[in-house]
């Protein structure tokens, strides 16, 4: 997998600019707004673009990328650009995994600018349940329906800045939007925004955050405002609605607004890289006392010792780390939920062959790192989930189910669980045994006219000359 990055500008603050949809890294220089508004990043110290996979410049992909992913893509191109923390600027469907590496890394964020999120859709709860749409959830989505069913046209404009969206001004659009994805990957990317449940991850952010919106775009403003009401200290910034009068400069330079604001006005993140968004996994092997006896002592220890093999080769090919074993039982840190669920997985078929079976729990939430260990009510809370599974089973908590949107595993309700030691009830779910393969989406490049391959070539050979046009 390539991502495509650009660095520019000097000086001591990191700015990283998270795209969301339509975005293509050539385009964006071409258009004299989006140049504006990173020259102006530019000013205030190292700024770092780039096209999220399946987007612009950067790799398409064969399945629908989940929330996990988008976070690590993130953490890529921040390690790739030499980068060591960063205020985020990031909009509308790219604000998930934006969230989840502010929450995931906070040493590495300096702050957090959303621009049109939302915590919920209808994909995660009835629209009566929904907080700030003002029954528009169903309307909005219809909206978005039509857009995808015409991607390439340029429609997107209306959702975004419908006062904005002169004729001429979509035709440029359109070619952006072309140029940007084919209409299946706009249909992945979306989907797995569209299935995400952001309420429990956005109270963990602790970076200093700005949610912006503007007035007339599609999306409530409601909705943002939720997500600044679920994220401690947050600021809400409803901006102008576009309209007669206003160029796309004009609009974006609120936004931009917001950015220099954010960057020169908020002291460093105090957040305590101790203290994390982290995805332990539990498993216990069940009746373990039955075949120690059984089996006598050494043949059980040597059955425990190829058990201990096989889950450390199996956390460790997912990129986690044990933390300890106690007895039959063992906690692991994962790097994310979905990982911890395929993870787990391969464990309990694995040990099948031993003659053994395990139960596993998997959930994500504020964790401690104390030296060599985990500590905190997610740690409490792993545990009461995996002890509550059966022989053979994955368990995991209501937030594990709401992050791993799109990523093709499949959940059966448990119910409600009084759990000890934790104050309030979870939802708890089953992974549904099968294949846990994301969602394929079919490689296709976007589709390009012969206009819009002369256009991209002008755009790199000559952005400046291609503004001057974009202007006359």
């Amino acid at each position: 997998m390539h991502i495509a990055y650009q660095v520019f500008g000097s000086g001591p603050r990191d700015i990283v600019l998270v795209p969301a949809l339509p975005s293509h890294l050539d385009l964006i220089w071409a258009e004299p707004a989006y140049a504006k508004g990173m020259r102006r990043a530019a000013r205030l110290g190292r700024v770092v673009v780039f096209d999220p996979p399946g987007l612009g410049l950067s790799d398409p992909v064969d399945h629908v990328p989940t929330l996990e992913e988008q976070a690590d893509d993130m953490r890529t191109v921040l390690d790739a650009a030499g980068i060591d923390r960063a205020t985020l600027f990031a909009s509308a469907f790219s604000t998930g995994g934006a969230v989840l590496f502010a929450t995931q890394q906070p040493e590495r964020v300096d702050g957090l600018l959303l621009w049109g999120p939302f915590a919920q859709t209808t994909a995660t709860a009835p629209e009566e349940d929904l907080i700030g749409w003002d029954g528009q959830a169903e309307e909005v989505g219809a909206r978005w329906r039509e857009v995808l069913d015409h991607w390439g046209e340029g429609r997107s404009l209306d959702v975004f800045a419908p006062g904005l969206a002169t004729e001429r001004l979509r035709r440029r659009w359109a070619t952006l939007e072309r140029a940007s994805a084919s209409p299946g990957m706009v249909r992945a990317i979306t989907e797995a925004a569209r299935t995400a449940d952001l309420t429990r991850v956005l109270p963990l952010v602790k970076a200093p955050t700005v949610v912006v919106i503007h007035a007339d775009t599609r999306m409530p403003p409601g909705a943002a405002r939720h997500v600044a009401e679920l994220i401690p200290g947050a600021e809400f910034r409803l901006l102008p609605p576009s309209g007669p009068g206003m160029g796309i400069a004009d609009w974006t330079d609120l936004a931009f607004d917001e950015v220099e604001r954010l960057v020169t006005g908020h002291a460093r993140a105090s957040a305590s890289p101790d203290r994390i968004l982290a995805t332990v996994l539990f498993t216990d092997v069940v009746d373990s006392t039955r075949h120690a006896a059984a089996l006598g002592d050494e043949q059980w220890r040597l059955i425990n010792d190829r058990h201990l093999t096989v889950l450390r080769n199996s956390v460790d090919a997912a990129g986690g780390q044990l933390i300890h074993t106690s007895g039959d039982g063992t906690l692991s840190l994962l790097p994310g939920p979905a990982r911890a669920i395929r993870c787990a997985q391969a464990i309990s078929h694995a040990v099948d062959d031993l003659g053994i079976r395990i139960r596993a729990g998997v959930h994500t939430g504020e964790c401690e790192r104390t030296d060599d260990d985990l500590a905190g009510l997610a740690v409490h809370i792993g545990a009461r989930v995996g002890a509550a599974a059966g022989p053979g089973e994955v368990w995991v908590s209501r937030t594990v189910r709401d992050l791993v949107a799109g990523s093709g595993i499949e959940m059966a309700p448990r119910g409600t669980h009084s759990l000890k030691g934790v104050p309030e009830p979870w939802e708890l779910f089953s992974v549904v045994d099968g294949d846990l393969a994301p969602v394929p989406v079919a490689p296709e490049r976007a589709q390009l006219g012969a206009s819009d391959r002369i256009i991209l070539a002008a755009a790199r050979r000559a952005p400046r000359l291609m503004r001057a046009l974009q202007r006359g």
